[in-house]
């Protein structure tokens, strides 16, 4: 058993919830590629079996968001459950629109980001005030889908580690609710938490290549075969993912190998 589930996770849980609920369940290994926070809601990508070792392909895809944002009052999290710590002037729509590309944004403290080896969100529960870092995150796409003020409604495409409620503060406000909606070419309305996608299905932002009988051993071998693609390929036998390579225009020395099915 091996591959990926695409789950509608809820509001509440955590995904490292969701993740062992799966994992007892299959009775295999399991691990996200990209946490949700236990506030938001939406698409979490779960690998299971010898398929977990695909995440690093994964966690870097663009994700797409659909939040409330409550104008006018900033406050600890970045979201309705923190603290009101200021009330800021309401922005124009035409300042929220203007809102694209690079942007540095503090993340907030209620996301799931490690601070000292804890997550973030656990540590403001428990009143502990940590210096938060920023990051630098780019905004593809803004669409404004309401503007009611105090109240806008936005559909976000972003770079991944993104944080929606940094998005928020910059706008002086906070988030009321929060669902990511797609990661990459992966859309929540195709979440099946019973439907097990085969571990090539879960790689297809990469280009593939075919492999013929002896192509396959090598790789399986550890040993890199001509290609001409650079950067990861994924590499196929029979219709089964055989391995993801790394190509520097020449070679495709084989970088994450699973075992055969």
């Amino acid at each position: 058993m091996q591959g990926l589930v695409l789950v509608d996770k809820p509001a509440g849980p955590s995904s490292f919830a969701v993740v062992r609920q799966l994992r007892s369940r299959f009775g295999v290994k399991a691990g996200h590629a990209g946490t949700l926070d236990p506030l938001a809601s939406g698409l979490l990508l779960v690998l299971l079996g010898p398929a977990t070792r695909l995440a690093r392909y994964l966690v870097g895809l663009d994700k797409r968001y659909e939040t409330e944002i409550r104008l006018g009052l900033r406050t600890t999290t970045g979201d309705g459950e923190g603290e009101v710590v200021e009330e800021t002037p309401i922005p124009p729509l035409e300042e929220i629109e203007a809102l694209e590309g690079e942007i540095e944004l503090r993340v907030p403290q209620a996301s799931a980001v490690k601070i000292e080896g804890e997550r973030a969100y656990k540590l403001q529960r428990r009143g502990v005030a940590v210096e938060m870092p920023t990051r630098r995150s780019t905004i593809h796409e803004l669409r404004v889908a309401r503007y009611e003020p105090p109240l806008v409604a936005l559909d976000l495409m972003v770079s991944s580690g993104t944080y929606v409620r940094a998005i928020a503060d910059h706008l002086g406000g906070h988030c009321r609710t929060i669902r990511r909606t797609a990661v990459g070419p992966f859309r929540v309305e195709e979440a099946d938490e019973e439907r097990v996608l085969a571990p090539l299905a879960a790689l297809v932002s990469l280009p593939e290549r075919g492999l013929n009988d002896d192509e396959a051993l090598s790789i399986r071998q550890g040993r890199p075969i001509p290609g001409d693609v650079k950067g990861p390929v994924a590499l196929h036998f029979a219709g089964h993912l055989v391995a993801v390579a790394q190509g520097d225009g020449r070679m495709l020395k084989p970088e994450t190998v699973l075992p055969a099915a």
